[in-house]
């Protein structure tokens, strides 16, 4: 089957944890590689202002065998398109449309269906697999165009020796394919979860024709199962659990010693880590107001630990391709004037996966802090690695970790629970111990392939799609 990848906000190639990029560029990323192993040929679509792989530079995008490099790399300059074969499986293609910004990117959407209309390899798709609302409304509005061209052309789509055949033909599958749609954050949900209104007027319209129109909705778990059903009005029939993975080849436990020996930590200290984002919807702030709490609750346990601060500056206020800060953002200002007023806290840029799999083996414990969360991929990939994490008891996370047994699990964002329970683990090293066993086991569920297994097993039971595409396409 040939399969239509779309993530158009954000290239699957750029470094998680700054910008635009997190969990969402993983996701992709492993479950195309999963697509790929099971046999089927994908193309993989973005726009991503900062080029194919997201950071705005103009050197040549290193892949290897295993996953496509990150830090390096380029993407187009305005107006032309660029390609990438990842494997012979799997091609990246950038758009060339002219936006700066994500929210620049949502507002030409319409730009974007064109695109994707006119390229000969989404035209010949068999399924599109879209990601987030930008790339899941681009991709309804492109199918209706070949829709609309089919009707106006009047042809059957029989293919013939003719190119001109060949290509009515291409449009004719892309009419006709089925969407599926990962929304990875909903915008009503985020706004829920923070007690904001945040997202933008426009997003939280989009998401609710998206799951009106889409013939299958992926959810990374129950809970956002009954979000898609509650916030959007979902048909509960269109919707899919379908948990997302683990490398379980990269994240395993080994050696903590050495893997801090690598890093350059000493082997007394106590190490706290944050991966991800540096932005209110991730917690960042939540992260290192505990730690200053944790000083002065526990000066002694306080001077021996470390924070580390993995990630880069994201979302309002920050410049797309690298993370650069503009002075408009409050919460960022606020949340550096934070960061400088504690010692303890340290923070380092986003590394690339087999270097990630280090800090998560050094470490003692994970806090995830998170306002809301759809599933939390950095605490799977902890969980993978052995090591237990703090979490926020919101979204996915308590699908990740079960709390007292895999981990920990906060109720509120209190910056003084966090401490609590960040002095809690640190001190109590059976307890710690115990915890990291059981997160392993329970990483074990979390499998790519079982991920794009149960989406692709769930596209042909959408009941009416078959009707609904011929009354469209006049019984074609």
């Amino acid at each position: 089957m040939r399969i239509s990848v779309l993530s158009l906000h954000t290239s699957p190639v750029a470094q998680p944890g700054q910008g635009d990029a997190g969990g969402m560029n993983v996701y992709v990323d492993q479950s195309v590689r999963a697509l790929a192993a099971a046999g089927h040929r994908v193309d993989v679509f973005t726009a991503d202002p900062g080029g194919l792989d997201g950071t705005g530079g103009s050197a040549e995008v290193a892949v290897d065998g295993t996953g496509a490099g990150r830090g390096r790399g380029a993407g187009p300059s305005a107006g032309q398109s660029a390609r990438l074969e990842i494997t012979e499986s799997i091609t990246l293609h950038h758009l060339p449309v002219g936006a700066a910004t994500k929210d620049e990117l949502a507002d030409a959407i319409d730009e974007l269906a064109d695109l994707l209309h006119a390229h000969p390899d989404f035209r010949s798709a068999d399924l599109i697999w879209s990601h987030y609302w930008i790339s899941a409304e681009a991709a309804l509005r492109a199918r209706d165009n070949a829709v609309d061209n089919h009707a106006e052309s009047g042809d059957s789509g029989t293919e013939s020796g003719d190119s001109g055949a060949v290509a009515v033909a291409g449009q004719d599958r892309a009419a006709q394919a089925p969407i599926a749609v990962s929304m990875h954050t909903i915008g009503a949900v985020k706004n829920r979860d923070s007690d904001t209104s945040h997202e933008r007027p426009q997003r939280l319209e989009a998401e609710e024709h998206i799951a009106a129109e889409a013939d299958l909705l992926v959810a990374a778990t129950p809970a956002e199962r009954r979000d898609l059903v509650s916030e959007l009005h979902a048909d509960p029939d269109s919707v899919v659990v379908a948990r997302p993975g683990v490398e379980h080849a990269l994240y395993a436990p080994d050696s903590q010693s050495d893997a801090r020996k690598r890093l350059g930590f000493d082997s007394d200290e106590a190490i706290v880590l944050y991966v991800g984002r540096m932005q209110f919807i991730k917690g960042t702030d939540v992260a290192v107001d505990a730690l200053a709490d944790l000083r002065e609750r526990n000066p002694h346990l306080a001077s021996r630990t470390r924070g580390i601060l993995l990630g880069a500056a994201s979302g309002v206020g920050v410049e797309a391709g690298g993370g650069a800060v503009r002075p408009s953002s409050t919460y960022l200002r606020e949340l550096t004037a934070a960061i400088a007023s504690e010692p303890s806290v340290e923070v380092r840029p986003p590394v690339p996966s087999h270097i990630l799999v280090d800090y998560y083996r050094a470490a003692d414990v994970l806090i995830v802090p998170s306002r809301s969360e759809s599933f939390g991929l950095v605490a799977a990939e902890a969980a993978a690695s052995g090591l237990p994490a703090i979490a926020s008891a919101v979204g996915g996370l308590p699908e990740i970790v079960e709390h007292g047994h895999s981990g920990l699990l906060v109720a509120d964002h209190n910056p003084h629970h966090w401490a609590t329970a960040i002095e809690t683990l640190l001190t109590d090293t059976e307890l710690r111990a115990e915890l990291a066993g059981h997160a392993v086991d329970r990483a074990e569920r979390f499998d790519w392939g079982h991920t794009v297994a149960a989406v692709l097993d769930s596209v042909p039971d959408i009941s009416g799609v078959s009707a609904r595409r011929s009354e469209a396409l006049g019984a074609c």
